[in-house]
């Protein structure tokens, strides 16, 4: 039997970084209820070329261990945090958990597709998860505002998909759009030692290019790192114009000693400014 784990617009910004685009379309049921929306043909996969796995237990909303042991994390969605050693869940935590479970065929089972990157460094595999009829689960998931979208280089396979299902979810005030928890917090409100998934909004202070990396720095206190392969994906007039702008950036919060966070980026669509165009 399946187990759910209990503990467990403004002018377009164009010059190549990438916004949160709405093309999708709400459906509604013959009595005229709004249903969630369906996902984009993007996001469709032939099952027919992928792996067909047995999933033993859900763990979370974005996370799945399989028959034989094999433990997933779903390329594009992190979804809100199942509350551990004494915490409280996030909201929408159990409701994304649920809605994986129900996502899955009626045998349990999912069909998967490898990312570039096959591992994360928790040993999780990393790939794109799909249902019977070859959707994408993150995609439904994000759809329904039960996470957000995310790109971690190289697994961005389905980025503009994804993309696109959740810029619908935002213009709606689905799921975690209409959550104050997960509204984007200027710099000034930031707590001390607070990490984690955060959506930063704030004014760029500076904007620098160094050995260890391109940085643009929010509010004076977050530096937001661009390394290594991740700078051939930007340009430094791209970033230079965003000197003085307002943006909002996603990812993982690092406090650092000294009273500043970090912030690693190495994709553009987790990156826009705020005023421009992201439905």
């Amino acid at each position: 039997m399946l187990r759910i784990d209990a503990v467990s617009s403004r002018r377009q910004f164009h010059f190549g970084l990438a916004l949160f685009l709405c093309l999708g379309i709400t459906a509604c049921s013959r009595d005229g209820q709004t249903q969630p929306p369906q996902v984009g043909p993007g996001c469709l996969a032939d099952t027919g070329n992928l792996e067909r796995r047995r999933v033993e237990r859900v763990v979370d909303g974005d996370t799945l261990h399989l028959v034989g042991g094999d433990r997933v994390r779903l390329v594009g969605v992190n979804t809100p945090e199942i509350g551990r050693d004494g915490r409280a869940d996030e909201p929408l935590a159990r409701d994304a958990q649920r809605a994986l479970a129900e996502m899955l065929s009626s045998a349990q089972e999912v069909w998967l597709q490898d990312g570039k990157q096959r591992s994360d460094r928790y040993g999780r595999r990393l790939a794109h998860a799909f249902d019977g009829d070859g959707v994408s689960i993150s995609g439904r998931l994000i759809a329904r505002g039960l996470g957000f979208h995310v790109v971690i280089a190289p697994n961005d396979r389905y980025a503009s998909c994804l993309q696109a299902e959740e810029a619908h979810a935002r213009s709606g005030r689905s799921g975690v759009w209409n959550e104050s928890a997960f509204a984007a917090t200027p710099v000034v409100a930031l707590q001390p030692g607070q990490g984690g998934f955060t959506r930063v909004s704030d004014r760029v202070t500076r904007v620098s290019f160094k050995q260890n990396g391109w940085w643009v720095q929010l509010g004076g206190k977050v530096g937001v790192q661009i390394d290594g392969d991740a700078r051939s994906r930007f340009s430094r007039a791209q970033l230079r114009s965003l000197q003085g702008r307002e943006v909002e950036v996603r990812g993982w919060l690092i406090p650092m000693k000294g009273d500043w966070w970090m912030m690693s980026l190495d994709h553009p669509s987790m990156l826009h400014v705020v005023g421009d165009s992201v439905n």
